[in-house]
């Protein structure tokens, strides 16, 4: 008897590639990483990462495996507002939303947050979005 165990990373990693790939396309970046980089403070930087996931049954015989991907977005631009930088990056989040399958690597991918945001650290003020 055979059961089908897939790996977590053949299911996450094509995913995972096509947002990068659909953020390289807008040209807004000068870096795209999965996180494994620290953020530097110069230039703008997108990280997708992938966070929790859950699997449910929604029926007879049926299961939905949901997968949280984040998408950071940092840079170092300053006096830019909330409001700026939501518009500044919106044809990322056009991006995204082009293709809610991600070339069909998912079944659909809705975003449930796009949020500007301010970190201060080590007297330095850095903006960023965090899409979810």
């Amino acid at each position: 008897m055979s059961t089908y165990s897939p790996n977590l990373v053949d299911i996450f990693e094509p995913v995972i590639a096509k947002f990068k790939e659909e953020l390289e396309d807008t040209g807004l970046f000068d870096e795209i990483d999965e996180g494994e980089n620290v953020y530097e403070g110069s230039g703008t930087k997108a990280m997708v990462v992938a966070g929790s996931d859950n699997i449910t049954s929604v029926g007879m015989q049926s299961l939905q495996h949901r997968v949280t991907i984040f998408v950071l977005i940092l840079t170092t631009e300053t006096g830019v507002s909330p409001a700026d930088l939501r518009k500044a990056m919106s044809p990322a989040y056009d991006a995204l939303m082009a293709d809610i399958t991600h070339g069909g690597t998912c079944w659909k991918a809705l975003p449930r947050s796009w949020d500007p945001g301010l970190l201060q650290y080590g007297g330095q003020t850095y903006v960023g979005i965090a899409g979810e």
